[in-house]
């Protein structure tokens, strides 16, 4: 066979090839040459292989999507505290640290040397420090004195005192204190100034019927004392400072309410509306939450709660 054929369609002399070559009237060549080169394969009739793709994951591929509902959508740069951060740590019924109202110190604090360092504009000399006599005296709004400290030699830096006096009377929250400190010096003459007046919101003391949470009905019902129903924001707060002390060290143990009011009736509303806002902080059983009142002068009046640890 031939490695390659040439099939000449139409013969004409050389000279009129040339002229052939060009186009004629129509447009289109006179002439078509088809070459068939060597090494061309046969014709074949065989199909390429069906290649199918298949993703072997496909039935599980939807349950691997994220909940795109869960993702953040915008960026956290501008989004708000509450958008970032879930819903139970807004709850008002978490414990919230910054409440001081039940402070956790031992005692109430006297800077008795500061006091004596004040009056005499700087520090004393030791040696000159260890001849002064002091006194310190504790007096409630009437004048009386409910408790007394005294001492010769250096004052002391620091004086805890319990609230607590010989008595065995406590200080009692929404009273007036004042603490008066007197100092003699090496040559006898007196000098006496006085502190800050002590006014709590709330006590703590354990006695031997139970913890003692004693709050000022003039920060819980105004300062007439005489509402009905919590005043907002103090009241509320100083009884949400007292539930998160429950939470944190008394959770579940039977509490008593008492609360002591101008009268037995306006006592009654008040126990009631301190009993509703425990037992909806604490989430416990009504039982476990009494209430009960009586009548009481106006210094006197307060709220007590009494977790009965014993």
């Amino acid at each position: 066979m031939m490695n390659a054929i040439a099939v000449l369609l139409l013969s004409v002399p050389a000279w009129s090839q040339r002229a052939s070559s060009e186009p004629v009237s129509g447009g289109m060549p006179q002439e078509v040459l088809i070459k068939a080169e060597a090494g061309t394969g046969k014709l074949t009739d065989t199909k390429p292989h069906l290649k199918i793709e298949v993703d072997p994951f496909e039935t599980i591929r939807p349950g691997l999507k994220p909940d795109e509902s869960l993702l953040l959508a915008v960026s956290p740069l501008t989004v708000s505290w509450r958008r970032t951060h879930p819903e139970f740590l807004m709850n008002e019924r978490v414990i919230q640290p910054w409440r001081t109202t039940f402070s956790q110190r031992p005692g109430i604090s006297f800077k008795v040397r500061d006091q004596l360092e004040t009056l005499l504009g700087g520090k004393p000399e030791p040696k000159e420090a260890k001849k002064w006599g002091w006194q310190l005296t504790i007096a409630d709004e009437e004048g009386r004195v409910f408790h007394h400290y005294e001492g010769a030699g250096d004052p002391p830096e620091e004086l805890i005192w319990s609230g607590q006096n010989d008595q065995g009377e406590w200080v009692r929250a929404g009273r007036s204190y004042s603490a008066v400190y007197a100092f003699t010096s090496p040559d006898g003459s007196p000098r006496t100034t006085v502190g800050k007046p002590l006014l709590f919101k709330g006590i703590v003391h354990q006695e031997d019927t139970g913890l003692h949470v004693s709050m000022d009905s003039a920060a819980l019902f105004g300062a007439s004392k005489n509402g009905a129903d919590l005043q907002a924001p103090a009241g509320v707060e100083v009884l949400r400072s007292a539930a998160d002390l429950v939470k944190r060290k008394f959770g579940g143990i039977p509490i008593s309410v008492r609360v002591f009011a101008n009268t037995k009736e306006l006592g009654d509303q008040q126990a009631k509306a301190v009993q509703e806002f425990l037992l909806r902080e604490l989430m416990t059983a009504s039982r476990h939450i009494t209430a009960d009142a009586a009548r009481a002068p106006f210094s006197d009046q307060r709220v007590e709660a009494v977790i009965l640890n014993r």
